[in-house]
């Protein structure tokens, strides 16, 4: 088995503390009461997130019986972000006062804000090659616990960048969190693992960064659409677990995994994407990666 090596930017310690932290919550409501609308889409799960421009008014649409706030203040048909990027609490509630949902609200950091040498304040992000993002979520030391859905933190996104400075950006898409939280949820329905959570070897990658490792130019990561992860919780080691049951940790969990996920995502209701699997290197053990670009694509196997 071939142990990981720290990386040179590496927040091990963050990493560490959120995915030994995490737990699913228990849903108050049948998914049916628990659905109502942002934005006019349609939120499925009991923990959320949603990423707004400051000043933007996001709407919100209830179901019967449910009420909502932000922050404690009650909100009805809408909520308009504050000019200042920072986080918020939007709780949804059904008949009983039950709360159904929580969704994180990130009031992003304007990506017009990025100075002419690339950085957000004393934080790296560097230059897009096209597309740059509207914004960044805005994370300070304290916040890598902010749930972004049942099964996943923040946190976990973090580039492997500037351990030191504060705050950080970072960028999670929905779609591939949906993506994500299927492939676990399956997972342990299957029996195949236990596991909390995914770790996350790599989230979202600065242009900076992602250029100063060789990935691929347009890398889905730098918008915050691709995770690279294994299950790791037998043992908790650092590195993919057996989930082939061959007796050794090898490419071959990565396929296994990849395969899992392929037949998945086929007929899933979820958006479509890439996939691909890795070998151990020096560095790392075997991972797969997962992303929501929006159309299929598929290497490695």
């Amino acid at each position: 088995m071939i142990k990981p090596k720290s990386p040179v930017f590496a927040i091990t310690a963050l990493v560490a503390v959120i995915s030994c932290s995490l737990s699913a919550p228990a849903l108050a409501e049948s998914p049916q009461n628990r659905e109502f609308k942002l934005a006019g889409k349609v939120v499925e799960y009991s923990v959320w997130h949603k990423m707004v421009m400051p000043g933007q008014v996001l709407p919100i649409s209830l179901r019967k019986g449910q009420s909502a706030n932000v922050d404690g203040d009650t909100v009805t048909d809408g909520w308009t972000a504050p000019k200042a990027a920072g986080t918020h609490y939007l709780t949804v509630t059904g008949r009983g006062g039950k709360v159904v949902s929580k969704v994180t609200l990130f009031v992003l950091e304007p990506s017009s804000n990025i100075d002419d040498r690339g950085y957000l304040g004393t934080y790296r992000i560097g230059q897009y090659p096209k597309d740059t993002p509207r914004g960044f979520i805005k994370l300070n030391k304290e916040d890598g616990n902010i749930a972004v859905s049942p099964s996943f933190k923040v946190g976990q996104f973090l580039c492997k960048q500037q351990p030191k400075v504060w705050p950080k950006y970072v960028l999670v898409s929905e779609p591939n969190l949906d993506r994500l939280e299927t492939l676990l949820n399956d997972l342990n329905a299957k029996g195949l693992t236990d596991a909390k959570t995914l770790f996350v070897m790599s989230g979202y990658r600065t242009p900076f960064y992602n250029y100063a490792i060789g990935s691929a130019k347009m890398s889905r990561h730098m918008y915050g659409d691709a995770a690279d992860v294994y299950i790791d919780t037998k043992p908790r080691d650092g590195v993919m677990d057996d989930i082939n049951g061959d007796g050794a940790v090898t490419k071959a969990d990565a396929n296994f995994l990849y395969d899992h996920a392929q037949t998945l995502f086929g007929i899933a209701n979820v958006n479509k994407g890439g996939l691909g699997s890795y070998k151990a290197n020096a560095v790392h053990g075997p991972f797969v990666h997962v992303d929501g670009r929006g159309r299929p694509a598929r290497w490695g196997r």
